[in-house]
């Protein structure tokens, strides 16, 4: 088994409390030598919430080797999703979701996790 470096970033420009508004999502694997993860999909995505009976489901999965912008130039490794609440849930006021991204490939592994605020108003 080999280590996976996973880095999120969660931006919340969107979204707004007591809504299934989406979240979006920009995940980075490479794998412990710098070499990007290219070849994943979103079965290799575990995604949950750590605080709480929220639970959150990815949507708008693109991934491996997208181009960010007009003549950007990217190494792959970068996956773009959306978060949304599921259970019949939103997103709720005054709340800090402690979100962790686990990626499996074969039996290379790794995880981050990242913060999602809904501040008050």
């Amino acid at each position: 088994m080999a280590r996976l470096d996973v880095q999120a970033i969660v931006t919340n420009d969107m979204a707004r409390e007591g809504t299934t508004d989406p979240v979006p999502v920009t995940v980075s694997v490479t794998r412990s030598n710098g070499v990007p993860v290219t070849t994943l999909t979103s079965a290799n995505f575990t995604v949950g919430n750590t605080w709480g009976p929220h639970r959150i489901a990815i949507t708008g999965f693109q991934g491996g080797m997208l181009q960010i912008g007009v003549g950007a130039t990217n190494a792959g490794g970068l996956y773009m999703m959306q978060l949304v609440p599921i259970s019949g849930g939103t997103w709720v006021t005054w709340s800090t979701y402690h979100i962790v991204f686990v990626v499996q490939a074969g039996t290379d592994r790794g995880q981050t996790i990242a913060h999602l605020t809904f501040p008050k108003p």
